[in-house]
């Protein structure tokens, strides 16, 4: 049995417990360090990158991946890359292509398959392939052309707003809704609180949810150039996601909702930060993020 097979996230330092979006963030920053030093996409530290990537950013294969990790039967790296490109486990390697030994070596370390990109190198004439994580094997495949198109942007982050952003635009849809929800309420009440109550609270699930599955985002956020959608698909959230994530809003009209919605505000604004890659959790809820719109 060969056990000089790659272990993903000893190679490349990663944390198991982390998730797939958590990782495949990692994996592209890697690889933007490497790009940022000048080393190109057929380098082999770069084509294990991007073959790393994806497997472990995607869930379903990262799922495939890890039963056979559990299992006590690592995959080669020709069955990485084939699990990465299909999705699914290849029983045999591909036929290995030729390819030139590296004419220089890097310095190994503890955290990274092919040693600290940051870190300078020492050319060698005999070269020793990755000890312990990384089999020679991977310079007898033909590298991964290029990253998959779903591998994040080092700078998706960024696109993010900050919880003081996401504060304003929600205190300004809060706004709107409260002003046309009125003005709509005290034509169709007829002097009723209870029914301009009812009014209020389903105007308020129109202008929300409504706004977000049929535009993409609620008037403030499109002011603002945010839209909200899916983190996978990237597209406008459903009915049920949106309700999912807002539902705190919801109920603002709603008595003692009113303060549940204020409490809920402040938990939820304090998990927008960078360690959540600026999504709260009740963005994690309805698998949604919040991001700057392409122009």
């Amino acid at each position: 049995m060969n056990t000089n097979l790659p272990n993903l996230y000893d190679a490349f330092g990663l944390d198991r417990s982390e998730s797939s979006e958590a990782l495949g963030i990692s994996l592209s920053a890697r690889d933007l360090r490497l790009e940022q030093m000048g080393i190109s996409q057929e380098d082999p530290r770069r084509t294990q990158t991007v073959q790393a990537f994806a497997v472990l950013a995607d869930p379903a294969k990262r799922a495939t991946y890890d039963a056979q990790i559990d299992a006590g039967t690592p995959l080669t790296w020709a069955q990485i890359q084939h699990l990465g490109n299909f999705g699914t486990l290849s029983n045999s390697a591909p036929p290995q292509q030729p390819q030139p030994q590296p004419s220089q070596q890097w310095n190994s370390g503890q955290t990274y398959a092919f040693g600290d990109p940051t870190m300078d190198y020492q050319p060698q004439q005999n070269y020793d392939p990755m000890q312990h994580q990384v089999n020679s094997s991977m310079y007898g495949q033909q590298p991964f052309a290029s990253a998959p198109a779903h591998m994040y942007n080092s700078n998706q982050v960024f696109n993010r707003p900050p919880s003081s952003t996401r504060l304003w635009m929600a205190v300004l849809d809060m706004f709107f809704a409260s002003v046309a929800g009125s003005i709509v309420a005290g034509i169709f009440s007829f002097g009723s609180e209870t029914l301009f109550g009812i009014i209020m609270f389903l105007f308020t699930i129109v202008y929300i949810v409504g706004s977000e599955t049929v535009f993409g985002s609620t008037p403030a956020k499109k002011i603002m150039g945010y839209e909200t959608r899916d983190v996978d698909t990237q597209s406008k959230l459903s009915a049920g996601a949106s309700v999912k994530r807002n539902w705190w809003k919801l109920i603002g009209f709603t008595g003692i909702g009113f303060v549940v919605s204020l409490v809920m505000a402040a938990i939820y604004g304090s998990s927008i930060n960078e360690n959540n890659q600026m999504r709260g959790s009740h963005d994690r809820l309805a698998n949604a993020e919040v991001v700057k719109k392409n122009s």
